[in-house]
């Protein structure tokens, strides 16, 4: 809200307040879902996103959820409307099929309704978040291996749920018949509904204040602003054309076949294009519809531009993104996506760091964390008194996840998950999810020698582990579809070395040797059995021997890096007693310039 405003349109002080007040109504949309929901991700890990849109069904306002949420909102709004033209007052659109809709996986429905001030369309509301159930072979939606996006859950193109105020409960019937956990489903949808009709309500109060043309005009200079920062940012950018690429373990399905991203990036004077044509074809699994690819670009570019453009229909005017149909970053139906956003998603961001990196290193950051904190899910032998059927659970925990890459000047700071929510996504507590689902988190800490090194450093990962409590009777899963990155590096930023690969164990009970649980996997836990994991963190910003030697021996006295790493990696040498530093020998080591 720093820009400046024509003279003559609308008064700056008029503009800032209705400007504001727009993001709290986005702000508060999300919370009352996250609030009331029931769904354990969106209640616990806020896994949902409201957008609010202009009457164009483009994006006016978004606030800090989910980038795979509300970047991507206006491509499946334009779905929504291209099929039912434009919304009536008391309708109530939900759909979730990515193939449709161009969103993402199907756990993570689409909902839509208008905004009405007496008989004049404001805009609309979008709403996206990740559902208790959306049926399929298992519930949650990371399961590699189904054989079509059909075999992965419920697909539902877009329907009027509510028309005109009115449920179609025969309809909707149909739908919640195809997923487990209905009533909770129900629930939540309704809770979403309510909340959109607030969203609404919230508008036309400021309708009833400044006046419809005022209110019009603020949606319009919110735009122009959105692009006149946007264009302004990327002429700070070299002109030129740079590449970046980034590959996830594999799709579930072919073994030992890396799925690669790669993205043509062509900055020419304030515009830009993202051309990912020659990323691979289609496969299984992580497969990223066009919205979600948008989504993920739009991720990375944002995080290199200054934080106060907003993230707006008008920013986006000056980009282009290129994704052919057929190509894993717009697959055609039936090909399945169930871990869309958790992998192609946060190769699709890193790929697109790599390209801006090389325009302009001085702005880009450092890749976050891969996701890699497996999803526990299973039916336990008990009813729940709620719903008279027996309890059912998926959980998103996040405890694993890491946290943030460097930048210029800065650190990443753990703690803050994955590349996939950049600090919007909330940890789960600890507490709370083994009250949810037959686990007990034994140990949670930092792990030493895990960050990404660099002259400004990324964040420590966790070592983690978790053990199987499950009573007699019950049927306990983890899937590892929602982790990603024990076959390729993160790439730092700025001539900073790769960070360290994660991995991840089973220790059976009975069994001496561990087992390996790779990405992309699902598999049955006993009582008893533990799984271990060992994250990476952020990637780093620069070239190790040039870290501050204070900052070095610093993370010694913390434990986050070893004497030996601070000798091999960042060419300081430290006393193991004292923790001091040889100075001279530091400089000499440095000058040879001979650091893993």
């Amino acid at each position: 809200m720093t820009a400046n405003v024509r003279k003559g349109v609308i008064d700056p002080v008029t503009l800032s307040v209705v400007w504001s007040k727009l993001l709290s109504i986005a702000r508060e949309t999300t919370e009352r879902v996250m609030y009331s929901a029931q769904s354990w991700v969106m209640a616990n890990a806020k896994d949902v996103g409201a957008v609010l849109l202009n009457p164009e069904g483009q994006i006016l306002t978004q606030i800090e959820v989910l980038p795979c949420h509300s970047l991507l909102a206006e491509i499946p709004t334009r779905v929504i409307l291209d099929k039912f033209g434009k919304l009536d007052p008391g309708d109530f659109v939900l759909g979730n099929d990515g193939h449709i809709l161009r969103s993402g996986h199907l756990p993570d429905w689409t909902f839509l309704s208008p905004m009405y001030w007496h008989d004049e369309l404001l805009g609309y509301v979008h709403v996206r978040g990740h559902m208790a159930d959306s049926g399929g072979a298992y519930t949650g939606g990371y399961w590699p291996r189904a054989y079509d996006c059909i075999a992965e859950g419920i697909n539902i193109p877009p329907v009027k749920i509510i028309e005109k105020g009115k449920i179609n409960e025969e309809l909707y019937g149909l739908i919640l018949r195809n997923v487990r956990n209905a009533p909770v489903v129900r629930a939540d949808n309704m809770v979403i509904r309510g909340s959109m009709e607030r969203a609404g309500e919230d508008v036309c109060e400021l309708v009833d204040k400044y006046g419809l043309d005022t209110v019009r005009a603020c949606f319009d200079e919110i735009m122009r602003a959105g692009e006149e920062a946007m264009r302004s940012e990327i002429r700070q950018f070299r002109e030129g054309v740079y590449t970046g690429e980034a590959a996830v373990d594999w799709d579930g399905s072919t073994p030992d076949r890396l799925v690669w991203i790669r993205v043509k990036l062509t900055i020419k004077g304030d515009e830009m294009v993202f051309d990912f044509s020659d990323s691979m074809d289609q496969v299984d699994f992580v497969n990223s519809p066009l919205g979600n690819t948008y989504a993920y670009t739009y991720l990375g570019l944002f995080l290199s531009m200054d934080p106060t453009i907003p993230h707006n229909h008008g920013a986006m005017v000056p980009i282009t993104i290129i994704a052919p149909e057929g190509k894993v970053v717009n697959p055609t139906y039936p090909h399945t996506y169930g871990a869309c956003a958790l992998a192609c998603g946060i190769h699709i961001y890193e790929a697109c760091l790599q390209a801006l990196g090389k325009a302009n290193p001085e702005k880009t950051p450092a890749p976050w964390s891969r996701p890699f904190t497996p999803n526990p899910m299973g039916r336990l032998p008990m009813i729940d008194p709620r719903t008279g059927i027996e309890v059912e659970y998926f959980a998103a925990p996040f405890i694993e996840g890491g946290g943030g890459g460097a930048v210029k000047g800065y650190d990443g700071w753990p703690g803050y998950l994955a590349a996939a929510g950049v600090g919007s996504v909330i940890r789960g507590s600890v507490e709370k999810i083994e009250m949810f689902v037959p686990f007990r988190w034994n140990r949670v800490e930092l792990r030493q020698d895990s960050e990404g090194p660099g002259e400004f450093r990324g964040c420590a990962g966790l070592y983690c582990e978790r053990e199987c409590l499950a009573p007699e009777g019950a049927r306990t899963w983890t899937m590892s579809g929602s982790s990603d990155g024990q076959e390729t590096p993160i790439a730092g930023q700025a001539g900073a070395p790769p960070a360290p690969l994660p991995s991840m164990y089973f220790k059976r009970v009975g069994k001496e040797e561990r087992e390996r649980f790779r990405c992309m996997e699902l598999t049955e836990v006993n009582p008893g059995d533990v799984l271990i994991t060992y994250n990476t963190g952020g990637a780093g910003w620069g070239d190790p021997l040039d870290r501050d030697v204070e900052k070095v021996r610093k993370d010694v006295k913390e434990g986050i890096v070893s004497i030996e790493r601070a000798r091999d990696t960042y060419g300081v040498l430290i006393d193991g007693e004292s923790l001091e530093v040889d100075y001279k020998a530091t400089e000499q080591l440095r000058k040879k310039g001979k650091v893993k």
